[in-house]
């Protein structure tokens, strides 16, 4: 005897009864602490035949809840074009 079994037709029903019960606890204690010195010092000596860009920047976020940022694009191009271009934010909440 031969049985034949579609299986598009199946039906499946299950009833499951959980109870879950989830306790967490966390306690979490950083202590952060950076000595920062920075002397910046600079000296350029050479002869220029075009054009020339200098920077110097310092960027620190000290502090409780601090935040900064610093986005810098340098572009140069022989006898054409030098640019530096920096966008930023800092913010203290």
């Amino acid at each position: 005897m031969t049985t034949w079994y579609d299986p598009t037709e199946f039906d499946f029903d299950k009833e499951i009864d959980v109870d879950v019960s989830f306790d967490f606890e966390s306690d979490v204690d950083i202590n952060y602490y950076k000595d920062v010195d920075i002397n910046v010092d600079y000296c350029v000596d050479v002869n220029i035949d075009g054009n020339e860009a200098t920077y110097a920047i310092d960027v620190e976020a000290i502090g409780k809840d601090t935040s900064v940022e610093l986005d810098l694009v340098v572009l140069v191009i022989e006898d054409e074009l030098s640019s530096i271009t920096a966008v930023g934010h800092a913010a203290v909440a």
